[in-house]
């Protein structure tokens, strides 16, 4: 089934400011502000456009839960701010329904990264490990790439299975 134009363009915006956000991240050990806010902005406004106030109310949740998902670990220092503002855009452009998918598959390409990062650390032995940051922007889009591919194959997102009381 052919995702509707809204998600579409969603998604659309969602790609761009993942990759930019990745490919300056590696750059410059940062994600601006003009990548994750003007996201968010964009994507807002999409889904306000195109559903009314069930778009905005959605947007507004997956920037929440975006949000919400990536602060405990910038508060304990484990991410940037960028990091956290970039979920935040990648949840207003997929909704609250993809955050689990995408933290997940995010992770899983966090791992990965540090991996690769570990491994080329040992064989180099530049011995830059005191003081160096993992830069997170990559993991982020590829997890947020990943999810979207879910989609648009046909297939839904994962879902968490609650019990109910």
């Amino acid at each position: 089934m052919p995702l509707a134009p809204e998600m579409l363009i969603a998604f659309a915006v969602t790609a761009l400011a993942v990759v930019a956000g990745a490919a300056v991240d590696v750059v410059s050990k940062r994600i601006p502000n003009l990548i994750t806010f003007g996201a968010m902005l964009v994507l807002v406004a999409v889904h306000t456009a195109f559903s009314g106030l069930p778009g905005l109310t959605d947007a507004l949740y997956g920037l929440g839960g975006g949000l919400l998902f990536f602060l405990i670990p910038h508060l304990f220092g484990l991410l940037g701010a960028g990091d956290v503002k970039l979920l935040a855009a990648v949840g207003a452009g997929l909704g609250p329904s993809a955050l689990v998918t995408v933290v997940l598959f995010t992770s899983l390409a966090g791992g990965v990264q540090v991996l690769l990062w570990l491994a080329l650390q040992h064989f180099s032995r530049s011995g830059r490990t005191p003081g160096y940051r993992l830069c997170y922007g990559p993991a982020i889009a590829a997890g947020t790439l990943a999810a979207m591919a879910l989609p648009l194959c046909g297939q839904p997102y994962l879902a968490l299975a609650l019990p109910r009381f």
